[in-house]
């Protein structure tokens, strides 16, 4: 209290102490920041410390353990892109070249992260999946090679959306769930496919992600003013375009609406070698896809993929295919670009062979049933024989003459071995010419001398000591 007393004493009159009050709220001026933590009053308690000594211990030694075995558990089990490990054996196992994509609903729906639960308890699902088979049976799904309940289950589900089967609110979250999890289920088999070079299986692998029935357009591609596909029906103009007599105003708008999300694409492809003007045997050649989005205003993405059955946003995704005549897949590539203009890459091996050669290049929506592109590309492979001789630029062959890091290293240590030769024959020849000198002079001259260079000795000494 007199401390207290004595500080208000001087705020009052002192004018510097009272400066400091209404500047910093203390007569002393600015005081350091203190920085404190509020405990509630049971940790402080010495009948508590036991307990929360205990409690301590239990969080730090089991709980987070647990949670880090737990976690790493869960995580040994995917691989590559969040797929399972169990996954990739079972798709293995299953897919060949001869898979037809009436087969690969099944084979999605067997998925290690597809294998959910059987509904034992629920007589509701199990009397609704019963009647979905019955239905899908009826020559809508493919005999199912496995009888499993939960593959059986999934497989259904994948058909039933497929074939726009409505079903009821339990039955769609399982299905939504399936689906979720199929963009990188069939990113992991068409892997798997490009790996053993499959074409065909690649191809159905795609068209199974494309999410259409052909029901959807068949109005489209029968009858009188039918089209080809998809991409011509987008082509024709809109009072031209048919099925849209026995529609109202609302659902033309909603038809037109669509027409104009879904791509139109001008692609040109070419292949080359870089800094080369001809393709020879074994060369590293580049294939371009270049293709401008026509539906997308410039400087503007495109819109999310139309599709309000799927349970998630999807965005435009491309898949280029390369085979030879023969049917033989070369490569396949994933383009996510979502840019209006797109310029990508794949590089792969030339034939071992001289000749002329064609190939196939499918360029295939991911999303859209009817919009895939088709092209061959001829090019001439130009005997390595008959390849003109390397010149080297002059200015490479001038590199050759300048000597290397490890020339520039020995040399520097060559020189720095002949300075140091030098200076021992420079001491040796002093000495020898101190004792010819020795020779003459007499003894005093001799103590003298010897004296001196002591001295000098003494004083470089000191001198490197400082």
């Amino acid at each position: 209290m007199f401390m207290k007393v004595a500080k208000a004493y001087e705020a009052l009159t002192d004018d510097e102490a009272k400066k400091n009050w209404l500047a910093y709220g203390n007569p002393d001026g600015k005081q350091s920041l203190e920085v404190s933590i509020g405990l509630p009053t049971f940790l402080l308690e010495k009948s508590n410390h036991y307990a929360i000594l205990c409690v301590y211990l239990g969080v730090l030694v089991v709980i987070i353990p647990a949670i880090v075995a737990a976690w790493y558990q869960h995580s040994r089990k995917f691989g590559e892109n969040n797929v399972m490990y169990e996954t990739y054996s079972f798709f293995l196992h299953v897919l060949s070249e001869h898979s037809t994509i009436k087969m690969l609903p099944e084979v999605l729906a067997g998925a290690g992260e597809n294998r959910f639960a059987a509904d034992a308890g629920n007589l509701a699902k199990q009397a609704e999946i019963s009647r979905l088979i019955t239905q899908l049976r009826q020559g809508l799904m493919h005999k199912p090679r496995f009888e499993h309940p939960i593959v059986l289950k999934g497989n259904t589900l994948i058909h039933a959306h497929l074939h726009r089967i409505e079903l009821s609110p339990l039955l769609c979250s399982d299905l939504h769930g399936i689906l979720a999890n199929a963009p990188a289920l069939i990113d992991a088999m068409m892997e798997l496919a490009q790996s053993q070079r499959w074409l065909q299986t690649s191809i159905n692998i795609i068209d199974l992600s494309q999410y259409f029935s052909d029901r959807e357009i068949q109005h489209c591609v029968k009858g009188k003013g039918a089209v080809r596909g998809l991409r011509e029906y987008l082509g024709v103009t809109d009072e031209h375009k048919k099925g849209l007599s026995g529609m109202t105003d609302i659902q033309c708008a909603d038809v037109m609406r669509v027409c104009n999300i879904m791509p139109m694409l001008e692609s040109k492809l070419k292949m080359y070698v870089e800094d080369e003007s001809e393709i020879a045997e074994r060369d590293l050649v580049t294939l371009l896809i270049a293709f401008d989005r026509t539906n997308v205003p410039d400087g503007s993405l495109p819109p999310p993929v139309h599709a309000p059955r799927f349970p998630a946003t999807r965005f435009e995704t491309w898949r280029v295919l390369v085979s030879d005549r023969a049917d033989n897949l070369i490569l396949a590539d994933k383009i996510n670009s979502q840019s209006k203009v797109v310029d990508h890459r794949v590089k792969f091996m030339a034939p071992p062979l001289a000749g002329t050669y064609v190939f196939n290049i499918d360029l295939k929506s991911s999303d859209y049933l009817g919009l895939d592109i088709r092209e061959q590309v001829k090019i001439s492979v130009t005997p390595a024989a008959e390849l003109p001789a390397y010149a080297a630029h002059p200015d490479d062959l001038n590199l050759d003459d300048e000597p290397t890091l490890f020339e520039q290293v020995m040399s520097a240590s060559a020189e720095t071995d002949s300075d140091t030769d030098r200076d021992d024959e420079k001491r040796e020849e002093a000495n020898a010419n101190e004792e010819s000198e020795d020779n003459i002079l007499t003894e005093a001259e001799r103590r003298r001398r010897k004296a001196r260079i002591q001295r000098k000795k003494q004083i470089k000494q000191s001198t490197d000591g400082q």
